[in-house]
């Protein structure tokens, strides 16, 4: 599996931690030996996002966390086999200081979410649909946010929602009416 300037943490297959004679690391490869066909596997890596300079990866910029995986960055944030031939689905938890990064966001659709005692809050996003890993993304930060809403054939209403940058929600407004005109979803708005 590639990887670029990675700190290895911990490795679990099928759920159990495996003894550093089993595997290989370096900071820009893993290679696991004697693998079953079929299994489980969970690697910990250990970053520093706020002090990658390199704009690719999992970074710190303008105070918000993000990322940049296209064409290789994902390789940045853990091992893995970063071609965009393998397909695959996220399941992504944020756990971050609620004051300071009310807004946390992943791939597909939030599934639950909660406060911890520490004053930190936590996301969990689900993405069903397979896609390489150049397509990841996930946000941490303080954003102003465009909200908006259509409503399907069936009647079912969607809520849209633009964030960006404190004091650019203004800038917003012709990008949410050409995200709704694309999808033939019509003039109706909040704000219209």
């Amino acid at each position: 599996m590639q990887g670029d300037s990675l700190s290895l943490h911990s490795i679990a297959l099928n759920d159990r931690e495996l003894p550093s004679n089993q595997y290989e690391a370096t900071p820009n490869s893993l290679t696991i030996h004697d693998v079953p066909d079929s299994f489980s596997l969970k690697i910990i890596t250990l970053l520093k996002p706020q002090e990658n300079t390199a704009l690719s990866g999992l970074y710190k910029s303008s105070g918000n966390f993000c990322t940049q995986c296209e064409a290789e960055g994902f390789r940045r944030i853990t091992y893995f086999l970063d071609r965009p031939d393998v397909m695959t689905v996220y399941t992504t938890k944020i756990i971050a200081d609620e004051k300071k990064y009310p807004v946390l966001l992943s791939n597909g659709n939030p599934v639950s979410s909660g406060k911890l005692a520490d004053g930190k809050h936590w996301v969990e996003w689900q993405d069903p649909f397979k896609k390489p890993s150049y397509l990841f993304a996930l946000v941490a930060g303080d954003f102003d946010v465009l909200e908006d809403f259509f409503v399907t054939h069936s009647g079912r209403k969607i809520i849209l929602r633009i964030y960006v940058e404190k004091g650019n929600r203004d800038k917003c407004f012709f990008a949410m009416q050409a995200v709704k005109k694309s999808h033939g979803m019509g003039r109706k708005s909040l704000w219209s």
